[in-house]
C-alpha cells in the first residue's frame, strides 16, 4: 500500500537544488520540459524516501539524504525506480535509524 506523506519539505521547490540535480544527471541544457521533469523526479524522490523512512527528512542539511535523493533522481530519469530501494537499502536503513533516533 502506497501512503503519501507531505511534510512540506522546501527542497521540492528549490531552484538551486534543481540545478544541482541537473549537474548530477549530466544535463547541461536549459529548457522548461527538462526542468519540469527534474522537479518531478525530486518530488517523487522526496515522497518515496519520506514514506520509507516514515518521517520528514532534512534534505537541505543532511548530505547523506541529499545524495540519496539525487540518486533517486538518476534512477527516475533512467526509468528504473523499481531498483532504487533494493540497490540503496543500506543507506535507506541508515536514514531510518538516524531519523528514528531523532524522535526519541
Amino acid at each position: 500500500m502506497w501512503v503519501t506523506m507531505n511534510f512540506g519539505n522546501n527542497i521540492k521547490e528549490d531552484d538551486e537544488f534543481v540545478e544541482e540535480v541537473k549537474r548530477t544527471l549530466g544535463i547541461t541544457w536549459k529548457d522548461d520540459i527538462t526542468d519540469n521533469n527534474v522537479r518531478d523526479y525530486i518530488r517523487q524522490g522526496v515522497e518515496v524516501l519520506q514514506n520509507d523512512v516514515g518521517t520528514s527528512i532534512d534534505f537541505e542539511n543532511d548530505d547523506i539524504a541529499r545524495g540519496l535523493l539525487k540518486t533517486y533522481c538518476r534512477y527516475a530519469r533512467n526509468n528504473s525506480e523499481e531498483y532504487f530501494i533494493e540497490n540503496n537499502l543500506q543507506t535507506i536503513l541508515k536514514l531510518e535509524v538516524q531519523y528514528g533516533k531523532d524522535k526519541v
